[in-house]
């Protein structure tokens, strides 16, 4: 079969399997495209930011420390907020009060809280502090090696990975502190690829991640990056699509980062403070974007419930936020599946437009090769003839060659026949000569009769 038989089976074949894909995606069933927004759920007791905000595997979200005031005085305030029925549980309080502290919970069912700033020293504090929630009551831990606050943290097994902050010494720094919870030791990991603080961090299936935050000069960034646990080794994924900082994130149930908050710094008042969000897909290695949150906010906590992503707390430059805003990972799925049924509409059809461009194309090289085939016929006519012609002179000039032989070798026949006769004649012409010469000799020789007398 031709070369161009199959290309043109082929195309169509493609073209009828595209156009079924086509009617099977326009005929499945049309998912609703309404955004997934942001809502509210229960209130905090009372407002609360820069906490360190920790959820069991209930579901209960403790907050613990923080402060409740713009003038960020830090307080000990130790809270349990069950998101189903909005219950504030007083608890007992921390002695040691801190702010921009990181920590969570520990394997042992623990909560620590680590570092931090505390006001009455206006430094960052070298406590670790340990709320044990069966006896509502706190402990302390071996001191963290160096002491930072707005360091963030993720925790896996029996040990928490501090990273980041700003130093007692000021600045920025890079430092990965690991704290077992078991031994209640530190020792000193590998150092982030650049120093960053007041970002966001989570941990998932043996890696940490850090979000954005700010650098040494205080600007927000939107590098990312992955850490992994068992290497003990950073490397960036893909940067977000805009600077964060003073953000806050969270794994919701659906598998996706949820990252979302913060401000244009990272200062206390933190100027310009932001609404707006991502989800970042692990697997890809990609984002998008979500809805604003209702009331733009930094320094904020994040929790799960019933499906939804939460917003716990934060604060912009005036005011100090109890509500808890939601966001429904359900529709969000929904939102990313009707947008990837357009997403692969709009392929079929590209792909579809491809084809019939292709079919086109193939009609003109056919045309093209039948012009081609005629102008080959026509070189080979050609070729034939001038053939012949070559033929036909060739006889010629070799008809001619010959002429000339013949008649050169008649004249050297000729030339030879006169050489011959020329020698013959000067033969004959010595044998006369010398026959001349030799009668007067012999008459010489002959007897001479004698004399007469005198």
């Amino acid at each position: 079969m031709k070369k161009s038989g199959i290309k043109g089976r082929m195309i169509a074949v493609a073209s009828i399997g595209l156009m079924c894909l086509m009617a099977l995606a326009l005929l499945a069933p049309t998912v609703s495209a309404a955004s997934a927004t942001w809502g509210y759920e229960f209130p905090l007791g009372s407002a609360r930011t820069q906490a360190v905000v920790a959820q069991d595997t209930n579901g209960v979200v403790y907050v613990a420390g923080g402060t409740g005031l713009t003038g960020f005085v830090t307080d000990g305030l130790m809270r349990a907020y069950n998101p189903g029925t909005g219950t504030w549980a007083a608890l007992t309080g921390m002695s040691y009060f801190v702010r921009g502290a990181s920590g969570g919970f520990g394997e042992d069912g623990r909560i620590y809280v680590i570092s931090g700033w505390r006001s009455s020293i206006t430094a960052p504090t070298e406590r670790v502090q340990i709320y044990n929630i069966t006896t509502n009551s706190w402990s302390y831990g071996t001191a963290i090696p160096n002491p930072v606050w707005e360091a963030k943290s993720f925790n896996t097994g029996d040990h928490m990975y501090v990273v980041g902050g700003e130093p007692l010494a000021g600045g920025v720094a890079g430092m990965n502190q690991i704290y077992n919870v078991t031994t209640d030791s530190w020792w000193v990991g590998a150092e982030m690829p650049d120093n960053r603080t007041s970002g966001a961090t989570v941990v998932d299936n043996g890696f940490g991640y850090y979000f954005g935050g700010v650098n040494e000069t205080g600007d927000p960034m939107t590098t990312a990056f992955r850490y992994d646990i068992a290497a003990d080794s950073w490397s960036k994924i893909a940067p977000i699509p805009s600077p964060m900082c003073a953000e806050t994130a969270i794994v919701g149930e659906d598998g996706l980062v949820y990252v979302f908050g913060g401000a244009s710094g990272a200062s206390n008042l933190p100027g310009t403070t932001y609404g707006n969000g991502y989800t970042y897909d692990i697997a890809t290695d990609s984002w998008a974007a979500i809805d604003d949150l209702n009331v733009p906010r930094a320094w904020l906590g994040a929790a799960l419930y019933d499906n939804k992503v939460l917003a716990v707390g934060g604060n912009d430059n005036t005011n100090v936020f109890a509500s808890v805003e939601s966001l429904d990972t359900l529709q969000n799925q929904l939102n990313n599946l009707q947008n990837q049924v357009t997403l692969l509409q709009n392929q079929l059809t590209q792909a579809n437009n491809d084809i019939t461009g292709l079919t086109g194309d193939v009609s003109d090289l056919t045309a093209k090769n039948v012009l081609l085939k005629q102008q080959l016929v026509n070189l080979s006519a050609q070729l034939n003839q001038t053939t012949d012609d070559l033929n036909a002179a060739l006889n010629t000039a070799n008809g001619k060659t010959n002429d000339a032989k013949s008649a050169a070798d008649s004249a050297n026949m000729i030339g030879m026949l006169g050489m011959i006769i020329g020698i013959i004649a000067i033969v004959i012409a010595v044998i006369a000569l010398v026959m001349k010469k030799k009668a007067p000799v012999q008459q010489m020789m002959q007897p001479q009769p004698p004399m007469p007398p005198q």
